[in-house]
C-alpha cells in the first residue's frame, strides 16, 4: 500500500497575484550569495530576463524595491539585497518552518487513520 503524504506550499498574493514563495525566495538568496542576477538566474536554470521580471514584478506589488544594482568601476558590477529584502526572506523563511511544523501535526492529527 502507498502511503499518503501531505504536501504544502505557501506564497504571498497581492489582489490574488502570486508575490512571493519559495522560488523568489532562493533567487533573492542566491543574488545575495552570488553578488550578481545574472550568476543567480544561471544556477536556477533560469533566463535573466524571467529572473529580472519576477524580482521586479515583486518589487512593484511590495512597493519597495529588493534587489540593488552596482555599475562597472574597479570592483565589477553586482547586485545586492536591500535591508527589506534580508527582511523578507528571513521572516518567510522562518514563517514556513513553522508553518509546515503546525501543518503536519495537524495532518497527523486528521490523517493518521488513513
Amino acid at each position: 500500500m502507498n502511503e499518503l503524504k501531505l504536501e504544502s506550499r505557501f506564497w504571498m498574493t497581492v489582489d490574488g497575484k502570486k508575490v512571493f514563495g519559495k522560488g523568489p525566495c532562493i533567487l533573492l538568496k542566491n543574488i545575495d550569495r552570488l553578488g550578481s542576477l545574472n550568476k543567480a538566474a544561471r544556477e536556477m536554470n533560469m533566463s535573466y530576463s524571467k529572473a529580472w521580471s519576477i524580482i521586479h514584478g515583486a518589487e512593484r506589488a511590495l512597493g519597495y524595491a529588493l534587489v540593488e544594482t552596482k555599475s562597472g568601476g574597479l570592483d565589477g558590477g553586482g547586485s545586492f539585497l536591500t535591508v527589506e529584502a534580508k527582511r523578507l526572506v528571513r521572516a518567510y523563511e522562518e514563517f514556513s518552518k513553522e508553518a509546515e511544523e503546525l501543518v503536519n501535526k495537524l495532518y497527523e492529527d486528521y490523517f493518521k487513520d488513513f
